[in-house]
């Protein structure tokens, strides 16, 4: 009896010249927009630590006004680690700043933290708003919409970040055509 081949097994394709190597996915056809994806996970410890450490010289330097007073509302749901604030919901908005960052792709200094702001909307969910060199970046890269995903426990919290890019920018520098772009990943 033969063993069941491997997930890598049953996906490879073996040959240039069958119907696999013929179909375009939704990305591949000319003039589909190109989309980024960031992920980061943040251990709630890390910014429980800088909190305790720095206090508001730290939150100010990372956090808007908003994000911090989204955060202040602390409840009987959340056993913050400092007193007044979230920590977890703080740490997911820093995730989502770090998932912002990988989708833009920033060459050189990156952009101040307050320029990535997580706003959370009257309905209850976030979205991203950029200024400064964070919109600059986005503008440059053809990023014309930015979707994000917050979660979070009392260890770790994590953000996805989907940047939509249209026009020149949003090949990332190459051009589709460009082999240094397509390989076996």
């Amino acid at each position: 009896m033969n063993p069941a081949p491997s997930l890598l097994e049953r996906t490879r394709d073996h040959s240039s010249t069958g119907p696999r190597s013929r179909r375009r996915t939704g990305s591949d056809r000319p003039g589909a927009p190109k989309v980024r994806v960031g992920v980061d996970l943040v251990p709630v410890v890390d910014v429980a630590e800088s909190l305790e450490r720095f206090g508001a010289r730290y939150l100010e330097r990372v956090f808007t006004p908003h994000e911090i007073e989204c955060c202040s509302r602390a409840d009987a749901r959340t056993r913050s680690r400092a007193p007044g604030y979230s920590v977890e919901s703080l740490a997911a908005r820093f995730a989502a700043k770090e998932a912002t960052l990988k989708v833009l792709r920033p060459v050189g200094w990156r952009p101040d933290w307050r320029s990535i702001e997580v706003r959370r909307t009257s309905g209850g969910w976030c979205e991203i708003h950029l200024s400064g060199r964070a919109a600059t970046l986005a503008a440059d890269a053809g990023i014309d919409e930015l979707e994000v995903s917050l979660t979070h426990e009392s260890m770790v919290a994590v953000a996805v970040v989907v940047g939509r890019c249209v026009g020149a920018g949003g090949t990332g520098g190459h051009e589709p055509d460009d082999p240094t772009t397509q390989g076996d990943a």
